[in-house]
């Protein structure tokens, strides 16, 4: 059996930690450690079941492999069996020969942004900071990334499989199972729907009535013409549809519309990170991987 390695992706706050628990669960040795750093003492209320990430969060491409602290090179052919988590940016710079197995999490962007500003909140206050770590708007950072996963799948086609947040939520057995099948080297689904029912995340987060109220508040000045686009790709995705070339030729539409905002948000992170780095951490350095 050709050696694979699993890549566990997605953006930030959507289930990647709660799949690498999940993988590990099923019998797979996870790359990278459960609490870095200072992570369970500060963060750790936001995933109690770890994050498991390491340097190649940001991608397995020449910058982070070798390791450029430790030398240690990982080989594809010694990573059998192997979970790793790579977030979207870094997994469209990976080098393909370790992009055998991908697993793609996805969640409703509302919820994301929700989860996104709590996160934002646990650690603000853990570390004391007088303001949060200046960040893209959350809805717009959802929009980039999974628009990039779909580009990058489009164009490199590697075996990925596309998975709903929602679905593990709600059928944890059925779904691992299904993946584990997919990814084709066993697994113990009992340990790993076990390991989703102990976190207490067995009840699906699903839309609730209030969510088209709260749209303005959660879109960061996104239009709701263009949010409607946003719920139509995640919609396709959880109910397993894929993406019609008519929703593919509303995605790139709206893509295209909000460029400009996009790049005026990253010019304004990039200066308002510096200020708060100077303020916060005046020794640095700060290493950035884009």
């Amino acid at each position: 059996m050709i050696p694979r390695m699993i890549v566990v992706t997605g953006t930030r706050r959507a289930g990647t930690s709660m799949w690498m628990q999940i993988l590990e669960a099923a019998g797979f040795d996870c790359i990278g450690e459960a609490f870095p750093s200072d992570w369970r003492e500060t963060i750790g209320e936001a995933n109690p079941g770890g994050f498991y990430e390491s340097m190649l969060r940001h991608g397995v491409y020449y910058r982070t492999n070798p390791n450029p602290e430790t030398g240690e090179y990982v080989h594809p052919e010694q990573v059998a069996k192997h979970v790793v988590k790579i977030f979207i940016p870094g997994l469209v710079r990976s080098d393909l020969s370790y992009l055998q197995r991908v697993l793609a999490t996805v969640r409703p962007w509302r919820d994301y942004v929700r989860s996104v500003q709590r996160m934002q909140t646990i650690e603000q206050e853990a570390r004391g900071h007088d303001a949060p770590i200046p960040q893209l708007p959350a809805a717009m950072e959802w929009w980039e990334s999974n628009f990039k996963l779909v580009g990058d799948l489009a164009m490199r086609g590697y075996p990925c499989h596309v998975q709903a947040y929602e679905e593990v939520l709600a059928r944890p057995r059925e779904t691992i199972e299904g993946v584990l099948e997919w990814i084709g080297l066993g697994g113990d689904v009992d340990a790993a729907a076990a390991c989703v029912l102990k976190a207490g995340k067995a009840r699906a987060t699903s839309h609730s009535a209030q969510d088209a109220d709260d749209d303005e508040a959660l879109a960061g000045g996104i239009a709701p013409e263009h949010l409607r686009v946003f719920d139509q790709f995640y919609g396709a995705v959880r109910d397993g549809q894929g993406l019609s070339s008519g929703l593919i030729a509303e995605m790139n539409r709206v893509h295209e519309v909000l460029m400009p905002s996009l790049n005026d948000a990253k010019v304004a992170v990039m200066g308002n990170m510096e200020a708060w780095l100077e303020h916060h951490i005046p020794e640095g350095p700060f290493v950035a991987f884009e």
